[in-house]
């Protein structure tokens, strides 16, 4: 998935992913984990692209971007 923002915003998403979910952003590439479900993500400048990379098997993968658009908005 992609969203386009500026760095400020990618910023101010670091910090609230951080206050409210525990997840550390580490620069503008590299990954996450939170309860099963990793992530990668790349953030150019312009645009932040988050892939799937592993998640339980219960879990769709349609419900997990869903749960990052929230965090993300």
């Amino acid at each position: 998935m992609q969203v386009k923002m500026t760095q400020a915003e990618f910023d101010a998403i670091g910090e609230k992913l951080k206050s409210s979910q525990g997840i550390e952003l580490t620069g503008t590439e590299g990954t996450i984990e939170k309860m099963g479900v990793k992530a990668g993500y790349t953030y150019d400048g312009e645009t932040l692209t988050v892939e799937v990379l592993e998640k339980p098997f219960l879990v769709t993968k349609e419900f997990v971007e869903d749960r990052l658009k929230e965090w993300l908005g």
